[in-house]
C-alpha cells in the first residue's frame, strides 16, 4: 500500500503582532513576531532571520535577501517579482494571492511551504530541495524546476505551461488536475508521475510516439 503523504503544516503565528515597516536592514538581523506593512525600494541584506512574521499587501521592489530563513512566515497580497531568495531556507511559510513574476528560489530548502492563487511566471526553483510544498491554483509558465528534489510535491489545479522539469524526477507527483500545457522533462524523469488520461497521450507524444485512434 503506498504511504499517504502527511498535511502540510500551516504557519503558527501569535494572534497579536506589532506593526512595523522595514526601511533598512542589516545583514544577520532577526526579525520576529511583527506585522509587516512596508519595506524600503531594494532592499538588501544576507542572512537576516524572519520568524512568526505576517506580511500583507507589500511590494518589495527588487528585493535580495539571499540565505535568509523564515519559520512561520504568511505573505499575502504581495508582489515579489523578481525578489532574489537563493539558498534561502523557509518552513512553514505561506504566500496567499501573491505576485511572483521571475522570483529566485534557486537552491532554496522549502519544506511545509504553501503557495496558493498565486501568480508565478519565470519563478526559478532551480536545484532547490523541496519537500512538502504545494502549489494551488497558482500560474506556473515557464518555471524551472531544474535538478531540482521533490517529495511531496502537491501542484493541485495549477496551470504548468512550458516549464522546465529537467534532472528533477517526478515519481508520485500528481498532475491530473492541473491544465498542463506544455512540460520539459527527460524520459526518466517522468517515470512514476501521476497523469490523466488526456494528458497521458500528450506526454506520449512529447517523445516522439504516435497515438493512433
Amino acid at each position: 500500500m503506498k504511504k499517504r503523504n502527511r498535511p502540510i503544516e500551516s504557519p503558527d503565528l501569535p494572534k497579536q503582532l506589532e506593526t512595523t515597516n522595514m526601511s533598512t536592514l542589516e545583514d544577520a538581523s532577526e526579525i520576529e513576531m511583527l506585522r509587516v506593512e512596508s519595506v524600503a525600494p531594494g532592499l538588501e541584506a544576507e542572512h537576516v532571520r524572519f520568524r512568526e512574521v505576517y506580511i500583507k499587501g507589500v511590494h518589495f521592489d527588487y528585493a535580495k535577501l539571499p540565505h535568509s530563513s523564515w519559520v512561520d512566515v504568511t505573505f499575502e497580497n504581495c508582489d515579489l517579482s523578481n525578489v532574489k531568495l537563493t539558498n534561502v531556507q523557509m518552513n512553514r511559510v505561506e504566500f496567499r494571492n501573491c505576485k511572483l513574476v521571475g522570483t529566485d528560489f534557486d537552491r532554496a530548502d522549502l519544506r511545509d511551504v504553501r503557495m496558493i492563487d498565486c501568480q508565478a511566471p519565470y519563478t526559478l526553483f532551480n536545484l532547490a530541495n523541496m519537500q512538502d510544498v504545494s502549489f494551488n491554483d497558482c500560474l506556473l509558465k515557464s518555471a524551472n524546476f531544474i535538478e531540482s528534489e521533490f517529495f511531496n510535491v502537491q501542484f493541485g489545479s495549477s496551470t504548468i505551461d512550458d516549464v522546465q522539469f529537467t534532472g528533477t524526477s517526478l515519481k508520485d507527483v500528481d498532475l491530473s488536475n492541473c491544465e498542463l500545457r506544455q512540460i520539459h522533462i527527460q524520459k526518466e524523469d517522468i517515470q512514476g508521475a501521476i497523469v490523466s488520461a488526456e494528458q497521458a497521450i500528450s506526454l506520449i507524444e512529447l517523445f516522439g510516439v504516435t497515438v493512433k485512434d
